[in-house]
C-alpha cells in the first residue's frame, strides 16, 4: 500500500514538474496543486515564470520607433537653427547728428554707428538739426537692431556701417521719407551696392525735401572726346562705379579739386581719385552728388 502511494505520489510530482516545463517556455502563470498534506483538497500554489521573449513577442508589445529621415544637410540646419541666438539689441546713447549715433552692447561696450545709404545736413546747413531731432525721437534710449547690409563692415573712420532698425521701423528710411536725409553713399557714387538701396533711392525721388535738396542722377548723353583732350588717358564711358573704380580706384575727378564734398563740407579723398577733365566728362553721370568726383571712395 505504502509502495502503491509512493509511485502516486511520483508520478503527481512528475506530471507538476511537465507541467511547470511547458509553462515555463510558454512564458505564462500557472497555478500548481500540491498535495503534501494528503488530505486530497490540495493548496493551490501561484508561481510565476518569466520565460524570454521571442522575436515575435516583442514585435507584438513594443512600441514601434519611426526610423531616421532626415539628411545629414536638414540635421545640420536643424543643429544651426537650435543653437542660433537671436539679434543681439544695443541702445541708443548718443545722437552725433542725423546719420551717426552712439549705441551700448548689452556688456556695456559702446561703438559709433554711421548710419547705411543715407546722408544728413552738417552743422550750420539747413536740416542739421531737424535730422538729428527726428533721428533722436526714433532712437535716443532705444533698443535697437543693428543690421548688416553695406559693402563694408566699417568706414574709414571706424565707425561701423549698419542700418538701424526700431522693431520694424527702418530709421534711415524714415528720415528719407521725412525730407531730412537723401540716399547717399551707395553703388551709384562708389560706395558699393547696400541690401537696401532700390527701397531708399525710390523713396528719395518720391519726396520733397526739407531744404530744397536733391539727388537726382540724371542720364547725360556723352559726346565723344577728341583722344589729344584727354591728357593721354583713354575716354572710357563706364556703366557703374563698379566697372570704373576697377580701373581707377578713387574715382576720376576734374582737375582743381582739393576734397571730397559730402554735403557741402569738403572732406580729405579716401582714395586719391585720377584727376582729368575729359574722363570725367565722360563718366559725369558717375557723380551722385555733382562735387567734381565720379566714383570716389
Amino acid at each position: 500500500m505504502m509502495r502503491s502511494l509512493s509511485l502516486a505520489r511520483w508520478r503527481q510530482v512528475g506530471g507538476a514538474a511537465g507541467l511547470f516545463v511547458v509553462l515555463a517556455f510558454a512564458g505564462c502563470t500557472s497555478t500548481v496543486t500540491d498535495d503534501s498534506s494528503g488530505d486530497g483538497q490540495g493548496s493551490q500554489v501561484e508561481t510565476r515564470v518569466t520565460a524570454t521573449p521571442t522575436a515575435e513577442h516583442l514585435a507584438a508589445t513594443s512600441t514601434p520607433i519611426a526610423p531616421e529621415t532626415a539628411t545629414p544637410a536638414a540635421s545640420a540646419a536643424t543643429e544651426a537653427a537650435r543653437i542660433a541666438k537671436p539679434p543681439e539689441m544695443w541702445t541708443v546713447r548718443r545722437i552725433i547728428d542725423g546719420d551717426t549715433v552712439e549705441v551700448e552692447s548689452p556688456n556695456g561696450s559702446m561703438e559709433t554707428v554711421r548710419v547705411v545709404g543715407i546722408d544728413t545736413p552738417e552743422r550750420g546747413e539747413c536740416g542739421f538739426s531737424e535730422a538729428g531731432e527726428a533721428l533722436s525721437r526714433l532712437t535716443l534710449n532705444q533698443r535697437i537692431t543693428l543690421v548688416p547690409g553695406a559693402r563694408d563692415d566699417r568706414d574709414r573712420y571706424d565707425r561701423l556701417l549698419r542700418y538701424l532698425d526700431v522693431g520694424a521701423t527702418d530709421a534711415g528710411l524714415e528720415l528719407i521719407k521725412a525730407g531730412l536725409a537723401i540716399a547717399r553713399y551707395d553703388s551709384r557714387d562708389g560706395y558699393g551696392r547696400h541690401t537696401r538701396e532700390d527701397a531708399y533711392v525710390a523713396a528719395d525721388a518720391a519726396t520733397e525735401h526739407r531744404c530744397g535738396v536733391t539727388n537726382s542722377t540724371p542720364a547725360i548723353p556723352i559726346a565723344p572726346v577728341p583722344p589729344a583732350a584727354t591728357g593721354g588717358l583713354p575716354i572710357q564711358v563706364f556703366r557703374n562705379c563698379a566697372e570704373l573704380n576697377a580701373v581707377y580706384p578713387g574715382g576720376v575727378a576734374r582737375v582743381g579739386v582739393t576734397g571730397n564734398t559730402v554735403s557741402g563740407q569738403l572732406r580729405p579723398f579716401g582714395v586719391q581719385p585720377v584727376f582729368d577733365d575729359a574722363l570725367y566728362q565722360a563718366n559725369t553721370a558717375r557723380d551722385g552728388d555733382k562735387d567734381g568726383i565720379a566714383c570716389e571712395r
